[in-house]
């Protein structure tokens, strides 16, 4: 990697604007201003990835599945004859500003725009073009730095105070701000290894119930204590009225069935989850019905070799983002936990799409990244595709190597 970090020689990005120039039909004068602010984003966007295992294991996994468009690359950084692909490059380019500068796109092109006085247009085919090109540098010269997050982490350190270098004074700190850099640049220890911590977001969600229904039946009980003392001093009671008006130990009994109501209400969701442990670890809570119990069974049986298929319905893609609707999290976690535990199990993701085989393994990919990102070897996680794609279906496959002895 150069001295200072950069998306093209100089040689190329002269090239590069000329022909962002024509495309936008903005001054190329202008575009060259512009690029430097490009790669300030692209390199801050790289940056979060120290502290973001699992955006760095997405990363990883789109090279590893997608080729760069070589011959539009030279095509677009060269004065060669021929026009590149600019449809195959934005979707090169978009898949991998989609996982380096998620939901920033707009505020990223907003502060550009604003700022440098570019058409939107520009920065944003300007932007999509840079991701692009850093896509290439990566998958063609870079690749080392793929590694593992410890060596991508130590590539790109040094290139740190290249921001600084890159970024227009004017645009520095609120770019700083919406990238969320303030801690990456000010010169703290990078941290290479991130720990994990998720919540069972079931759990979670039946103590706030619980929390809220018991604060909703004290606020019952204080306004019928306030509007019968309010009547009772406003006017004398009439002896016909007295049967109409809540004695004290009544309220005091209402609102002791009321907590009882909640807490049945709490216990019959708890009645829903069962508690298991790994060896020499923490009990965990996890729905009665969940693929976890089947394979929590599997792998504390040591008599049981043969492989085991356990079709997951907890998970769900959604139809426009291609990403988990629910991601339960309770699931990844637990599977990367106890396979941490048996060193001797791999697992295969089976994925099948409506939409098709290549849907299926965009799908397959992206559960993969979860485990990873929970801590599980990539090496012991094999992603497939299941022949039968007229419906959506995920099958974890568990294999101890034993039974292949």
């Amino acid at each position: 990697m150069s001295q200072v970090f950069t998306l093209t020689t100089p040689e190329e990005k002269a090239f590069f604007a000329k022909r962002l120039a024509d495309l936008c039909t903005e001054k190329q004068d202008k575009v060259m201003e512009l690029i430097p602010a490009f790669e300030a984003v692209v390199l801050g966007s790289v940056l979060k990835l120290f502290r973001n295992r699992i955006r760095f294991n997405a990363l990883y996994n789109f090279m590893l599945a997608k080729s760069a468009p070589q011959d539009d690359v030279a095509k677009l950084v060269s004065s060669g004859k021929g026009m590149p692909d600019y449809d195959l490059m934005y979707r090169f380019g978009e898949g991998v500003m989609g996982i380096l500068l998620p939901d920033k796109k707009s505020a990223v092109a907003t502060l550009l725009g604003g700022q440098l006085g570019a058409k939107s247009s520009t920065i944003i085919k300007g932007l999509t073009l840079s991701y692009a090109l850093y896509g290439y540098r990566l998958k063609e010269f870079d690749y080392d730095a793929l590694r593992d997050f410890k060596s991508f982490g130590e590539f790109y350190q040094p290139s740190k105070n290249d921001f600084y270098v890159l970024a227009p004074t004017k645009i520095q700190v609120s770019l700083i701000d919406i990238l969320v850099l303030k801690d990456i640049l000010k010169g703290d220890s990078v941290v290479f290894e991130e720990s994990f911590s998720p919540t069972d977001d079931s759990v979670k969600r039946n103590y706030s119930i619980f929390l809220i229904s018991l604060v909703a039946g004290a606020l019952i009980v204080a306004l019928v204590l306030f509007f019968v003392n309010r009547r009772s001093e406003e006017a004398p009671i009439d002896k016909e009225e007295t049967s109409e008006i809540i004695p004290i130990d009544s309220l005091a009994k209402l609102n002791d069935s009321l907590t009882k109501a909640v807490l049945d209400s709490a216990k019959a969701k708890s009645d829903s989850l069962v508690s298991l442990a790994w060896p020499e670890g923490k009990p965990f809570q996890i729905p009665k019905e969940s693929m976890i119990v089947a394979f929590h069974a599997y792998l504390t049986d040591s008599t049981v070799v043969t492989p085991l298929d356990l079709t997951c319905t907890e998970l769900d893609f959604s139809d426009k983002t291609e990403l988990l609707a629910s991601p339960k999290t309770y699931l990844f976690k637990q599977i990367a936990a106890g396979m941490n535990k048996f060193k001797d199990v791999d697992v295969q993701v089976q994925v099948s799409s409506e939409k098709g085989p290549s849907t299926a393994k965009e799908h397959a990919y992206v559960l993969k990244n979860r485990l990873v990102g929970e801590g599980l070897n990539q090496k012991r996680i094999t992603v497939a595709t299941l022949p039968n794609s007229s419906n959506n279906q995920i099958i974890f496959s568990f294999k101890k190597r034993s039974s292949l002895k």
